[in-house]
């Protein structure tokens, strides 16, 4: 193996160690123009609570004027790799999730006034759909799924995390 491969492979193997690779049934899309899933902010209290696992951190309040807010935290041996931003609004009969993403130096993703958006495509108890973000809670187990795009023109990657709750 050439040290290079030995590189990649290693940083593989310690990635999985923070993020598994999750199966494409957890990712769903919402078709263009199909309309967000039927839900309430109160569909939304099995997330309440802090959440921790390995390389990551996960909070929700519980639904108050009219929101529902979160945080997530990727981290490794050296610090924060990553931080968002989730706010959770009802939007018709559905909630949108607006999330904005940020490095560890705490600059923003996003323009200044933009938010990145999620519909809600599916829910049921236990069960949490958005456009490539996907929460499963069982109990005091919070599984989280999220596809991103590829780079360079490569195919979408799908980060797992398993937590559990601390409160």
């Amino acid at each position: 193996m050439t040290p290079a491969a030995f590189t990649a492979a290693g940083i593989a193997v310690l990635s999985l160690g923070f993020a598994g690779l999750a199966q494409a049934q957890d990712i769903r899309a919402l078709a263009p123009g199909a309309t967000p899933a039927a839900a309430t902010l109160d569909d939304l209290k099995g997330l309440t609570g802090e959440w921790a696992g390995a390389g990551a951190s996960v909070g929700f309040s519980a639904p108050a004027a009219g929101e529902v807010v979160g945080h997530f935290m990727t981290y490794n041996d050296t610090g924060p790799r990553a931080h968002a931003l989730w706010i959770f609004r009802p939007e018709g009969a559905s909630v949108l999730l607006r999330q904005k993403h940020y490095d560890p130096a705490l600059i923003d993703r996003e323009a200044k006034d933009k938010w990145a958006e999620r519909r809600l495509v599916a829910i049921d108890p236990g069960h949490i759909f958005l456009e490539d973000l996907t929460w499963v809670t069982k109990g005091d187990v919070l599984d989280l799924y999220i596809r991103t795009p590829g780079q360079n023109g490569g195919p979408p990657t799908v980060f797992s995390y398993a937590l559990h709750r601390v409160r």
